[in-house]
């Protein structure tokens, strides 16, 4: 599959999967935590709860550089609280 980028020269944000439950994506805005309802035939096949969305030119694309920086953040944090409890 090719794929196009453009540079991107206005601030897109990021919103965030909560859940995907009875045909419809649950995204929370990570700026502002405004919360929407996208139907799931919007969003990337591939796309599950936890990855970081971006809208660019009424499509969602998954941001893959935010989704793998959010679940490290989350990873050391869980290692923290684990580290905490023993």
């Amino acid at each position: 599959m090719a794929m196009a980028l453009e540079r991107i020269t206005r601030l897109v944000p990021n919103w965030v999967i909560d859940r995907i439950e009875d045909g419809w994506a649950v995204l929370e805005n990570t700026s502002t935590r405004e919360v929407i309802s996208v139907h799931a035939t919007k969003i990337p096949d591939r796309a599950k709860p936890g990855d970081t969305l971006l809208n660019y030119k009424s499509k969602w694309l998954i941001n893959l550089a935010d989704t793998k920086a959010r679940a490290e953040r989350v990873k050391a944090r869980f290692s923290q609280v684990k580290g905490r409890s023993s």
